[in-house]
């Protein structure tokens, strides 16, 4: 073999090997467009490997928990049920279940809602609009939402009873505006708010009477007619009139629903048909409001007397343009019931009636410090 045939084949060997060398080591050239597209990729396995690492825990977690062998499980299972038990926070439900969305029952929803939150309760407010199968239903609401206890200001306490009992046997702790005994079947789990409505109704004929001097007509704007508290008022106020003031007479007593308006036509009504009417009680202080315009726009001199001491009651009552207020505070209904809630899930015992103290003032005596709300 020539010697130039042997170096000619070294030139090609070389060459060929520089050449396949370059193009392996030569850095290819990447498009920005291919750069976004290969970032993206990279995006999508990551997200599948962590889908997949969490399909394969949440597997394994449910193959323990059919086994029963996780002890951290089984603890935290009852912690959270002792938790509910005690009134821990988050976990209990309380409801406050009005007859109608006025001031006072505002106040008392709100007085409620106060109290929840001290311990971290869930606050639910109901109002089923002066409607009984309304409040019912909404009864049956708590049963079914599980909530732990409720207040509850009855529309009609013999139609509610039932539904009420229902509550009660089903572990619902219920709180009554009024002792509800002689209507239910069973009272266990059933607490009530000692407020004298009939003494308050007696009360109320006394400043009638004072303000009459013993001697003139009345009007009776009453509440929602059925309701508890507006039967023992007017019953209070009747049997005092009739046993202790034989010169007053009741012209009239119309049911208003503890609305403002509908109580400023009827005390209109009344004294249109009674021109010589001295006095109007009332049972609420919305509808006192509503037989002051009434009153004031007749002209004549007509004093009003009426339960609840909101702050505007008051000052009316020392500005003269009231002659009496008899105190109902909401707060010390729904607030304290939230208390006697978180002492029964400890496992403490509570009464099964509590007190509410209600107040009474004239001019004379009547201060902003004494106002209910």
């Amino acid at each position: 073999m020539p010697a130039y045939a042997g170096a000619g084949k070294r030139k090609i060997y070389l060459w060929l090997y520089r050449n396949t060398v370059r193009k392996i080591m030569k850095p290819e050239k990447v498009t920005n467009e291919e750069k976004v597209r290969r970032k993206r990729m990279r995006i999508r396995i990551k997200k599948l490997a962590a889908l997949g690492f969490a399909a394969l825990l949440a597997l394994q977690l449910a193959a323990c928990a059919d086994s029963g062998t996780p002890a951290k499980s089984e603890d935290s299972t009852t912690e959270s049920k002792k938790s509910t038990e005690n009134g821990a926070e988050g976990d209990v439900k309380f409801a406050t279940i009005m007859v109608t969305n006025n001031d006072w029952a505002m106040t008392l929803a709100k007085a409620g809602e106060d109290a929840c939150a001290q311990y971290g309760y869930e606050h639910i407010t109901m109002n089923p609009e002066n409607d009984i199968q309304k409040q019912i239903d909404l009864v049956q609401s708590c049963i079914s939402q599980g909530v732990n206890g409720f207040y509850i200001q009855t529309v009609d306490s013999k139609a509610i009873a039932p539904i009420l009992t229902q509550a009660a046997e089903k572990g619902l702790y219920v709180f009554t505006m009024t002792d509800m005994k002689d209507a239910l079947e069973s009272y266990d789990n059933v607490f009530f708010a000692d407020y004298d409505h009939k003494a308050a109704g007696a009360k109320s004929a006394d400043a009638v009477a004072e303000a009459l001097d013993g001697k003139g007509k009345v009007g009776i704007i009453a509440g929602l007619a059925g309701a508890d508290n507006t039967t023992q008022r007017s019953e209070g106020f009747r049997t005092q009139i009739k046993e202790k003031y034989n010169g007053i007479e009741v012209v009239n007593e119309i049911n208003c629903d503890w609305d403002r308006a509908v109580a400023m036509n009827a005390a209109e009504d009344m004294i249109t048909g009674n021109p010589d009417i001295g006095a109007f009680y009332c049972m609420g202080e919305e509808m006192a409001w509503g037989v002051l315009e009434a009153v004031q726009n007749s002209g004549k001199d007509i004093k009003v007397v009426t339960i609840d001491a909101s702050s505007q009651t008051v000052q009316m009552v020392m500005d003269g343009e009231m002659y009496a207020c008899i105190g109902c505070p909401p707060k010390a209904f729904s607030a304290p019931a939230v208390d006697m809630l978180h002492d029964l899930l400890d496992g403490r015992n509570v009464d099964q009636i509590y007190g509410v103290e209600p107040t009474y003032m004239t001019q004379e005596t009547a201060s902003l410090d004494q106002a209910d709300y």
